[in-house]
């Protein structure tokens, strides 16, 4: 596979723009600690490892501050050997004591590539079968009842651990296990940042809590150890104590004993985004695989689910499949072992085969685009050239680095970044709290106050009261507080922030079967009603989604045509400059702009789709089947917010295309500089509205950078702190990259300029409308707004108010259309005002005369 690619290279059918050798590296030994040298443990290392009584020097340090009793953080390179170090830890508890191991992996794929290691142990140590069991979501209820009773070595999901375990501790299998746990292991633990990090932060205190609790009430005192494993990251340890609350020694990269073979990295020169990106790869590797079979297997990676199913289809060969998340463990399953036993020429994937899941033949990688971090571009790095020498390539424009400041070199020379978590945002607070009020509930401790002895992140104690039973909850709450309902263990998934999440289930209303899942905010871009849906490479159709408390399932058949579709998208922001809105003052204001750090509410929305040049708008094809219906999803975030009132900027000419790259530009720079989730964090240069106590103005000289995840959790603040900086990396790049950069130097001079104009100040408030005498304030008629249904937001079209009596008082209502139901009535209070297709208007409820708010103004 290798010599094939390389034989592409030199007949000149691809363009090399800079190569790297990486030279091998011989091992480096050290004596085996004496805690695990002798007995059983140490018969084991010898058959199994050991070189005349040696391992790896980061194995042997490693094992010799467990043997310690310390928390210990293995960050050394891929194919290092780190699983060895824990595996020894946990083999010795095996055969010297009575203890028990919950081994967490972040990804299925990895648990089930693990799996069959652990089992080996086992068997080479002469203990049962079922001394270790594997525990995530495909696993049926019976069998993990018997796991949690049973097994020694528990290998989980964190996932199965948040939606099931957590919400029965008080059973007595449970609080067994809880208190015979000796080692957890967090496998991958570089991956734990972000949402999902934060999430299992706060679960792993939860876990603590809980053990410490049941340990007390059985009068049970054993000694509990972490290690976790992780490739190379910054700040190891501080990253391991913000996960856990403990304090952890670390075995870093200068301790890396382990051998490497040589690869090869090229930068090849090609598109990296869409359809010809795409079509660019799959020739590649057509070529690469064509003609008599090849020595190895191949990886690509992607990061659009719908795209490595596009590609694998294009390809079209039974041994070249897809692979991603949101597959159902049988078809995963299905594809894993094929990978292993050599069947599989290939695979095309997304990050979910990114960490380290062991397949020994692959020898070519290829990533199409840069990839979005150190982190990540190691990671997949070091899939290939595990057992012999390697080559990868990122296939990018050839000035792709250059505009970013930087080389290929450089990019691969530079140190990684940091791991982030957002341990103070508010949303995945108050989804913990409710579920350690639960857990603290069945457990018999006492609700007013958190569990003492854990290390609580700051201000977690606040939100926790306002999740008690009874308590009075912020409004901002109720969105959240509906999506977990009664369940919140099972409603509040480690890896979103306030995200319904749905099944996708293929065949009649009657039959059908489930074939995986998906968020919806991948929902309204993958699997929106009409969309054309790939499945391992096999065309279906979405036809239909449903929301209900009981049913949270998108419905999908096979498609009759297969012509590609794709999403007409609409996003909308809303911003505002009044104080509260802005986030600690964070404000510079001149006489032609702003720039702050505020508070932002965001919609997205799915209007249509459009196959081919042709598009297909929801509002006319709902009134021939009516579950072609527009999906969206709202929230509230922070985001940085850049007002420019001068004419390069502001306007809806050429000035719209300069907003659009200067919002590109630095979120890509802050995605890369401060390795954020590209989940993450989005921009927007159109449809931004001002809101000035409720009064929306339309903005065209206004850009936001935003967290596009509930509650906002500041990643975009350096664009407001360290501005300046990013103003000399727009300007390296366009120097670098010329008409491939971000913005030219013009561009970037005259963002200098005004942002040396500004001071701290107070932004200029006009104010909002004010209802005269006998007047309200309303929604015009036909305002389009929101109501939430079922933890999902439904469009309402607005008729006309009334007065109503309630009781003793009288309420705001206004009815709106609903299908073919008939009338409906909503109250003023319920209504969310989301969009920008709405607007204010004054109603004299005796004259019945409506007036547009808005009018003197021009506002819409």
């Amino acid at each position: 596979m290798k010599s094939r690619f390389e034989e592409v290279i030199s007949a000149g059918l691809v363009s090399v723009v800079e190569a790297i050798h990486i030279a091998p590296r011989a091992e480096r030994l050290l004596p085996i600690p004496p805690e695990f040298s002798g007995g059983v443990i140490g018969q084991w290392l010898d058959k199994q490892v050991a070189k005349n009584g040696s391992l790896w020097r980061h194995q042997s340090l490693a094992l010799e501050s467990i043997g310690d009793g310390l928390n210990v953080v293995v960050s050394t390179g891929t194919a290092s050997g780190k699983s060895l170090i824990f595996q020894a830890a946990i083999a010795k508890e095996l055969t010297e004591g009575d203890g028990k191991a919950i081994v967490l992996y972040p990804l299925k794929a990895l648990l089930s590539d693990q799996l069959a290691r652990w089992k080996k142990l086992a068997a080479e140590l002469g203990l049962p079968e079922n001394a270790v069991a594997e525990l995530h979501g495909q696993v049926l209820a019976d069998e993990r009842i018997d796991a949690v009773k049973s097994a020694r070595v528990l290998v989980a999901t964190p996932d199965v651990l948040q939606a099931w375990f957590m919400r029965q501790v008080s059973a007595p299998a449970f609080r067994s296990l809880l208190c015979l746990t000796k080692y957890i292991v967090l496998d991958e633990a570089h991956v734990y940042e972000s949402v999902f990090g934060s999430n299992v932060a706060y679960l792993l205190r939860r876990f603590l809590a809980a053990r410490r609790r049941a340990s007390r009430e059985m009068g049970v005192s054993r000694h509990l150890q972490i290690i976790a494993a992780t490739a190379t990251i910054a700040d190891p340890c501080e990253h391991l104590e913000k996960l856990t609350g403990w304090p952890f020694a670390g075995i870093g990269e200068d301790e890396d004993g382990a051998p490497t073979f040589g690869r090869t990295l090229y930068h090849i020169e090609g598109p990296d985004t869409s359809g010809p990106a795409e079509s660019f790869l799959s020739d590649l590797i057509s070529r690469v695989i064509s003609g008599t079979s090849t020595d190895g297997s191949f990886i690509a990676f992607h990061n659009s689910r719908q795209g490595v199913e596009r590609i694998a289809r294009s390809i079209d060969q039974d041994d070249v499949l897809p692979y991603r998340s949101g597959y159902e463990l049988d078809d995963r399953a299905k594809i894993e072992r094929a990978l292993r036993s050599g069947a599989l020429r290939g695979v095309i994937s997304t990050s979910a085969l990114e960490l380290g899941i062991d397949v020994a033949q692959f020898r070519l990688g290829l990533n199409l685009g840069v990839p979005q971090s150190k982190k990540a571009f190691r990671q997949r790095l070091g899939r290939v050239g595990r057992a012999a020498h390697g080559c990868f390539a990122v296939i990018a424009p050839r000035l792709a680095f250059a505009r970013y400041g930087t080389s290929f070199q450089d990019y691969y020379d530079g140190s990684v970044e940091p791991s982030h978590l957002y341990l103070s945002n508010r949303f995945i607070q108050f989804a913990h709290a409710r579920c350690l009020v639960d857990e603290s509930e069945s457990l018999g401790n006492d609700t007013k106050g958190l569990p003492p002895g854990v290390s609580w992140p700051e201000s977690f104690e606040k939100v926790y009261e306002v999740a008690r039973p009874g308590a009075r909850r912020p409004r901002e709450f109720d969105y959240i507080a509906q999506l977990g309902a009664d369940s919140p263990h099972y409603n509040y998934p480690l890896r979103q922030v306030g995200e319904a999440s749905y099944k996708i289930r293929e065949g009649s209303k009657d039959f059908s079967e489930s074939i995986g899942d998906i968020a919806l905010n991948q929902a309204i871009r993958e699997a929106y009603p009409g969309a054309l849906y790939l499945h391992l490479r096999r065309p279906t159709k979405v036809v239909e989604w449903r929301s209900s408390s009981f049913d949270r399932t998108i419905r999908i058949e096979s498609a009759r045509s297969m012509a590609p579709t794709r999403p007409i998208l609409k996003k909308t922001v809303n911003v505002s400059l009044n104080p509260e809105e802005i986030v600690a003052g964070r404000l510079l204001t001149g006489t032609s702009g702003a720039i702050a750090e505020i508070n932002v509410q965001v919609n997205e929305s799915v209007e249509g789709f459009s196959i081919g040049g042709k598009s297909f708008l929801y509002r006319d094809l709902r009134s021939q089947d009516p579950r072609m219906t527009r999906k969206q999803r709202e929230f509230r975030s922070t985001g940085v917010l850049i007002k420019i009132s001068e004419p390069w900027f502001a306007g809806t000419g050429p000035q719209a295309n300069t907003r659009s790259s200067i919002a590109e530009g630095l979120k890509q720079l802050l995605l890369r500089e401060k390795s954020i989730s590209p989940n993450d964090i989005d921009c927007a240069h159109t449809n931004i509205a001002f809101y000035v106590d409720g009064a929306p103005r339309r903005a065209t000289d206004t850009i936001v950078i935003y967290d596009s995840i509930y509650g906002g959790l500041r990643l975009t603040e350096p664009l407001y702190a360290e501005f300046r900086d990013y103003l000399a990396m727009l300007e390296k790049g366009a120097q670098l990259a010329g008409q491939n950069a971000f913005i030219d130097t013009d561009t970037v001079s005259r963002l200098r300029d005004w942002f040396n104009a500004l001071a701290p100040g107070v932004a200029a408030i006009t104010g909002a409308p004010v209802a005269a005498d006998g007047e309200y304030l309303i929604y015009a008629p036909g305002s389009e707004v929101a109501l939430l249904h079922q933890g999902v937001l439904v469009d309402r079209v607005l008729r006309r108010p009334k007065l109503m009596p309630m009781g003793e008082s009288i309420m705001l209502m206004y009815s709106y259309e609903n299908g073919n139901r008939g009338g409906a009535w909503i109250p003023h209070d319920q209504i969310q005002a989301i969009g920008q297709n709405w607007h204010y208007a004054f109603w004299n409820p005796v004259t019945d005369e409506i007036r547009d708010a808005d009018a003197a103004d021009g506002a819409f």
